[in-house]
């Protein structure tokens, strides 16, 4: 395991210490998960914006689709919203 000096503002080192000590775990071990969830993140997003750049452009030799692209959007748009308006989702 390697060491790190990491410098805080004063009140989220307060909140962090009051933390530790709530949940009686030290704070090394709060701020590891800190990292380690800031980490996941990064690399979750990483893999939402590959999958973005792998899709674009996917309908783009399809000859089935004679209306314009902003239309079939929009359709696809509205059709969403009423199914998570019928889950309870929005």
């Amino acid at each position: 395991m390697n060491t790190v000096q990491v410098s805080l503002p004063s009140q989220e080192w307060r909140e962090l210490v009051g933390l530790s000590q709530q949940e009686q775990v030290p704070t090394v071990h709060l701020l590891q998960q800190a990292v380690r969830s800031f980490l996941d993140e990064k690399k979750r997003l990483a893999r939402v914006r590959q999958g973005l750049q792998k899709s674009f452009g996917v309908w783009a030799d399809r000859d089935d689709l004679d209306r314009e692209s902003v239309v079939i959007v929009n359709e696809l748009r509205c059709e969403w919203n009423e199914r998570e308006q019928r889950c309870g989702s929005a």
